[in-house]
């Protein structure tokens, strides 16, 4: 039994799919044959947890298979991380074949299979390799911008087979290939569901379709075609689209407010190409969308934020800011202030009064040179930056609570998918780039609709667009 679920943002997907994993159980399935995949891991760990919020009396070691599909393919595969080409493997590579790699890694701690290098080389190989593809046609698909050679391409593209054999290394798209040609040795599945289906590549979908026919076993997929912003990474949308099983479409939004809703429409009815027709409804509030010229005018000191890029670079001012306003909140590198300095001020001010645990007490005594109980700790913590103690005692002015997660949190549009906060903030700026890419081919203009598709629709309840102070480089939204 095949069944999509089609579901627009806010409507539940990874909801509707953990009560049909809890109803696979209530029927008599086991845990371990039941497998749940998620595009990330970070995803994949999130719907166990929400999961074991559902069957208490569970824990982690009871459901093994909440996981990427990419690490089904490793674990199956019986292979250790040393088996797996690494950033300084594509940098010898690179050498070898006279091309300058200052990095190339696949995302970290995702382990959804995406690449990315500053060499458009070593990424177009990547990409045609995800899309089942060689080197040579994929370039013909004439979508790349860089001077690319073929007879260089070619070349480097046998260099990299040549190191990896030699090396007895794969290289994550290798998992998938191995995995279709093996199949799956180590676990049986009686169903198996993928969340954020429309972010799978070509290799990906025959790996379902391989779990499928060996298994004999249902399958549950859910996604949004709207959503599809990884094409660039080789994601295939279409597979998604054409995937024949029983539609079961999810048409209410708790996230999206009405007026929210009628700006991301008027962005996604510009897509061109393949698109499965969908109707939903927003939330009852209308929320509200306000235009700025610049993050200064807004004023963040409550709530919970996103603040959303197109690239990383345009985002690299935006830290800066925040810790000169005294707030508190996260980027992908990790949060702006641990909380371990945090819970050592607490300390100091509780040693003042009594005695503490040794290990506490030590961790306090390191942040200062010299013990003095009549100093408050920030002229106490003379072992601490002046500079990280200024941020500090701003954020405690402003009231951040260093012990919970941070408000604010700072992403590109793609690294903010599947999240969602009561306000969003929006920079309408756009790289040559992005926008020479879009304007070469549909497939890569429609993407470009999807990805400010997927900012707008994070927006709970109040979307703010800071405008670019250049016309030309503005997505006109």
């Amino acid at each position: 039994m095949r069944n999509k679920v089609i579901g627009p943002p806010g409507t539940g997907k990874t909801r509707r799919l953990l009560n049909e994993v809890h109803g696979y159980v209530k029927k008599g399935i086991p845990l371990n044959r039941i497998g749940y995949f998620a595009f990330t891991r970070k995803a994949a760990g999130e719907a166990r947890d929400r999961y074991l919020k559902i069957n208490t009396h569970l824990t982690k070691k009871d459901i093994k298979h909440f996981q990427t599909l990419h690490s089904l393919a490793f674990n199956n595969l019986g292979l250790k991380e040393d088996n797996v080409m690494q950033e300084t493997d594509y940098k010898k590579i690179g050498e070898q074949c006279g091309i300058q790699v200052t990095y190339a890694s696949y995302e970290k701690n995702s382990w959804n299979g995406i690449f990315s290098s500053d060499s458009e080389y070593l990424n177009l190989i990547n990409l045609a390799r995800v899309r089942q593809t060689s080197p040579l046609n994929e370039l013909d698909r004439n979508e790349h911008l860089g001077k690319i050679e073929r007879f260089k391409l070619d070349a480097i593209a046998k260099e990299i087979d040549a190191y990896k054999e030699g090396k007895k290394l794969i290289d994550f798209t290798d998992m998938l290939d191995q995995f279709l040609i093996k199949g799956n040795v180590k676990n049986k599945f009686d169903v198996i569901f993928i969340d954020e289906a429309q972010d799978l590549s070509l290799v990906q979908w025959k790996m379902i379709s391989k779990i499928e026919e060996d298994n004999k076993c249902d399958v549950w997929v859910a996604g949004d075609d709207d959503q599809a912003i990884f094409g660039w990474a080789g994601a295939d949308v279409d597979s998604f689209i054409d995937w024949k099983a029983k539609e079961i479409p999810l048409q209410q939004s708790e996230r999206v407010p009405s007026e929210i809703q009628i700006k991301a429409l008027n962005i996604i009815d510009r897509v061109q190409d393949n698109r499965l027709s969908k109707d939903y409804f927003p939330k009852k509030e209308a929320g509200e969308i306000l235009m700025q010229f610049k993050l200064s005018a807004i004023d963040m000191t409550k709530g919970d934020w996103l603040i959303l890029a197109r690239t990383n670079p345009l985002l690299k001012p935006i830290p800066r800011y925040l810790k000169s306003q005294g707030l508190f909140f996260e980027t992908v590198h990790g949060k702006s202030m641990e909380k371990a300095i945090y819970e050592d001020i607490n300390y100091w001010n509780q040693m003042r009064k009594e005695s503490l645990p040794e290990i506490q007490e030590q961790r306090v005594l390191e942040r200062m040179s010299k013990r003095n109980d009549k100093l408050e700790w920030y002229d106490a913590f003379d072992n601490v930056p002046s500079t990280t103690k200024d941020y500090l005692r701003s954020m405690l002015a402003n009231g951040e609570d260093l012990s919970k997660k941070p408000r604010i949190k700072v992403s590109t549009i793609h690294g903010a998918k599947g999240g969602e906060a009561t306000n969003v903030v929006l920079f309408l700026n756009q790289t040559l780039n992005t926008m020479k890419a879009a304007k070469k081919s549909v497939t890569k203009q429609d993407e470009e609709y999807r990805v400010w598709y997927v900012a707008v629709t994070r927006t709970m309840k109040n979307l703010y667009l800071i405008k670019c102070n250049n016309r030309q480089k503005e997505f006109i939204i």
